[in-house]
């Protein structure tokens, strides 16, 4: 697998490390607390230069005091699976990418909106640490969290002028059809449900079930925040942006009321470094 002989390999004991591409190394820190758990998937960098992925299971060696002395490391090529891994997923994130667009030709005033929110969630989902299924999760959700309103008429999304009580029912009802529309999608996260609660509250101030702060996940406390942020901070059809400074007024005026506190700190970390939108004049 490595083009190595096995002389080579006993010659230099850094060669095992050497193997491992750079950018993948920080998954061995700590490798004597993995052994016996899940397989851990390596880039390795062969003898040629040539790079292929493998699948790597430890298992420990204990002495007679039971203290350990070595790893034993078994690995496959699994170069083939990754290739079709990433292949599936590079489809997957065109079909979600797609189904933003649609929107977008609806209601082109918020072109970037999705993009930007999927953005700043993952950064915000980065900074707290989450693993990077929560990551996809996070993004996928947010790259359709406003799907529903394909329902919605292009002359009530576009109003240049303040909503009536009427249109503002309406535009909440986005969530809901955004929901019916994903529920059909097996996806291995609940994007469905994230986005069904994208607009809800801590407090049980938000739409369409007024969920309280247990009740509401963890990507949708994230997503709602980074909506916020956009939204407020990006031009739309019946004012001016209003800029960062706004809307980090905004979430953090209601920390604890309506928005998640450690999250409202991390966003406004975040957006204090330099963040910036796709299409911003902030």
């Amino acid at each position: 697998m490595t083009g190595y002989t096995p002389e080579e390999h006993y010659s230099n004991p850094n060669l095992g490390f050497e193997l491992v591409h750079p950018d993948d190394r920080w998954k061995l820190d700590g490798l004597s607390e993995q052994v016996n758990q899940s397989p851990i998937l390596l880039r390795w960098i062969k003898k040629n230069g040539e790079i292929i992925w493998t699948e790597q299971m430890n298992v420990p060696v204990y002495d007679d005091e039971g203290n350990l002395i070595a790893i034993e490391g078994i690995a496959r090529d699994v170069t083939e699976r990754q290739k079709t891994s990433e292949a599936l997923k590079a489809a997957f994130n065109s079909v979600v990418t797609v189904l933003s667009d649609v929107l977008n030709l609806k209601d082109p005033y918020t072109e970037f909106h999705e993009k930007n929110v999927a953005k700043l969630a993952v950064e915000i989902g980065r900074k707290m640490d989450l693993d990077e299924s929560t990551i996809e999760a996070l993004r996928v959700s947010a790259m359709v969290h406003d799907i529903g309103k394909i329902m919605i008429p292009t002359e009530i999304l576009s109003k240049p002028g303040k909503l009536s009580d009427i249109e503002f029912e309406i535009i909440k009802r986005h969530p809901v059809t955004g929901y019916e529309i994903l529920k059909k999608v097996k996806l291995p996260w609940p994007v469905a449900e994230i986005v069904y609660q994208h607009h809800e509250r801590l407090d049980g101030s938000g739409y369409p079930r007024h969920l309280k702060e247990k009740e509401i996940l963890l990507e949708a406390k994230i997503i709602m925040v980074a909506d916020v942020v956009e939204a407020m901070s990006s031009h739309r059809p019946y004012r001016a942006a209003l800029g960062f400074d706004a809307a980090l007024e905004e979430i953090r005026s209601n920390a604890g009321r309506l928005y998640d506190p450690k999250i409202v700190e991390i966003c406004a970390s975040i957006i204090e470094g330099g963040f910036t939108f796709l299409e911003s004049d902030q």
